[in-house]
């Protein structure tokens, strides 16, 4: 794993700039508390992470225009797009941290950074410098097979986009997932069905 100062310095943010972000974030997030109804809060505290009930608010509040235009022009944007991404982690079956992958599979952590790379592995950012890897890619016995080269075979890179793909129900596969095609061993239409997603983004 890279240790330049650079790398460094966008995976860990220097004390002031996180404090800065902090103090700014705690501010937005007192006007939406102060905003929000009590079912938006519950809903909120209900969530199981801390991202899932800022993503849950957002999504709730966004619509209804209450004084979050100020905080950003895309905010309506930028909720429905956190909500989604928590809807399709938990679709996924949830996500692993780098060093949950490692120990599963028993490798190291600079291996599981070298499958990703390489395409082997789905991971999307955390916003923390590091990656989760969507759980549905994972058997009791390793990575699901023919995962490798169905990855390979996307032309479109956004690995949320990727996820969505492997999750959704697909006409070419009888109405099956890219990945139960996988796991029932039918590798070759699942690799043509993921070739021909977004083929003309290529």
């Amino acid at each position: 794993m890279a240790t330049n100062t650079s790398a460094v310095h966008l995976g860990r943010p220097q004390p002031a700039l996180a404090r800065a972000f902090l103090k700014r974030s705690v501010k937005m997030l007192e006007r939406m508390s102060m905003a929000a109804s009590l079912e938006t809060l519950e809903a909120a505290l209900s969530a199981p992470t801390d991202l899932g009930g800022v993503a849950s608010m957002l999504s709730d509040l966004a619509p209804l225009g209450l004084d979050l235009s100020g905080v950003d022009p895309f905010v309506e944007m930028m909720a429905r797009g956190a909500a989604v991404k928590q809807e399709l982690m938990e679709s996924a079956g949830g996500a692993l941290a780098s060093s949950q992958v490692a120990s599963a599979l028993g490798i190291t952590r600079q291996a599981v950074d070298k499958r990703r790379s390489r395409r082997a592995l789905l991971a999307v950012p955390s916003g923390s410098g590091d990656y989760l890897y969507p759980a549905c890619q994972f058997t009791s016995q390793g990575v699901v097979s023919g995962l490798e080269k169905v990855l390979q075979a996307f032309h479109v890179r956004s690995p949320w986009t990727q996820l969505s793909a492997l999750l959704a129900p697909a006409p070419g596969l009888g109405g099956k997932t890219i990945l139960e095609a996988l796991q029932a061993g039918d590798v070759e239409r699942a690799l043509a069905v993921a070739a021909s997603f977004g083929e003309q983004a290529a």
